[in-house]
C-alpha cells in the first residue's frame, strides 16, 4: 500500500507539473484546471489509503 501511496503522489505531482507548463504556454488548447484537480484528486486518495493504513494498525 505504501508504493501505491508514493505513486499517487507522483501523479500529482506530473499533473500539477503539466498544468504549470500548459499555462505558460497559453497556445495549448488544454484548459490546466483539469489538471490541477486531478492532481488534488489524486492526493487526496493517497491521503485517504494512508488513513487506512493508520487505521488497521
Amino acid at each position: 500500500m505504501r508504493v501505491l501511496t508514493n505513486v499517487l503522489v507522483i501523479l500529482a505531482a506530473l499533473g500539477i507539473l503539466i498544468g504549470l507548463v500548459l499555462r505558460l504556454k497559453s497556445g495549448l488548447p488544454a484548459d490546466p484546471v483539469f489538471y490541477w484537480r486531478g492532481s488534488m484528486a489524486l492526493l487526496t486518495v493517497a491521503i485517504a489509503v494512508l488513513l487506512i493504513q493508520i487505521r488497521n494498525k
